[in-house]
């Protein structure tokens, strides 16, 4: 028999997506297109493919079968494509990136403008969202790399180190910080901190439990940006990597209070699925490496 790809892909998107809004989205085409190529191939094979009901469609046994086919052959085009382009010395295709609104402004974005510059005929897409979504869009292959903060219990995915980080208590520069010396002393203060159910909260609250401090935050904000804004309008103290407020510390609008203990360090790391990984992404996991 005869197949046609572009059938078969927009059977395995819709199936792997379970939407044909998310797949037409996805194939750049409309949802009637998507639909009507699946009755087509339905049509072809001589049965049907998914089971249609209101509240979405569901996989036959047969669809389930094809599927599973589906699934290598479309991952081995993907391999050949990247194979040929890298064979042609001009790599080409789309980069697919998840990462956190905070690791695409402090980091990616100058990563990925050098990037560019060496490989133009690349294009990308990056999805955000946090850290356990941006590891499941991984799992899921909707992603290349995913982008997360560490350390992250998981060991789904190799794990790669790009830039380490130092978190660091600060105020405003004009605060009088000279009493503080210790964890503790910060808690008598007021204090800025992100939601409680960000990892980095998170990762935090267990550092401090190592001193027996708990912060009792006067503000709960939900991104670094807001953070770092409500402190340099004197509103508390914060906890925030070094890294990201370079700009904040030599324009004297930020200062690092000094204290005796050490928060460990943590780091922004690139999770990846070695069997999944795109030649565009083992390129760009490179380039970063060489930049650091």
């Amino acid at each position: 028999m005869n197949y046609d790809l572009n059938l078969l892909n927009n059977f395995y998107q819709t199936a792997k997506l379970k939407s044909v809004s998310k797949a037409a989205s996805k194939l750049y085409i409309s949802q009637p297109a998507v639909s009507q190529n699946i009755k087509s191939l339905e049509e072809y094979l001589g049965f049907p493919l998914f089971i249609r009901q209101k509240k979405g469609m569901i996989l036959t046994f047969e669809g389930e079968e094809i599927y599973k086919h589906c699934e290598v052959i479309f991952s081995e085009i993907n391999v050949l494509d990247q194979t040929i382009s890298s064979i042609k010395g001009n790599p080409s295709g789309i980069l697919k990136i998840g990462a956190s609104d905070t690791i695409c402004k402090y980091f990616l974005i100058d990563k990925l403008k050098a990037f560019e510059k060496l490989y133009p005929n690349i294009r990308y897409r990056v999805t955000n969202g946090t850290t356990s979504d941006t590891l499941h869009l991984l799992k899921d292959h909707d992603v290349d790399l995913a982008f997360i903060h560490t350390p992250y219990p998981t060991k789904d995915f190799k794990i790669n180190n790009c830039l380490e980080l130092h978190d660091v208590f600060v105020c405003a520069y004009d605060f009088d910080s000279s009493k503080i010396k210790t964890i503790h002393d910060v808690a008598n203060y007021r204090i800025l901190l992100l939601e409680e159910a960000s990892y980095s909260r998170k990762v935090l609250d267990a550092n401090l439990l190592r001193y027996n401090v708990e912060l009792k935050p006067k503000f709960e904000l939900a991104s670094l940006d807001l953070l770092i804004e409500f402190c340099k309008n004197n509103m508390g103290i914060i906890c925030i990597p070094r890294e990201y407020i370079k700009k904040e510390l030599e324009n004297k609008e930020l200062k690092i209070i000094n204290i005796k203990e050490q928060l460990e360090t943590r780091y922004i790391s690139v999770a990846v699925d070695d069997k999944y990984i795109s030649n565009s992404g083992k390129l760009f996991i490179n380039n970063i490496k060489k930049s650091a």
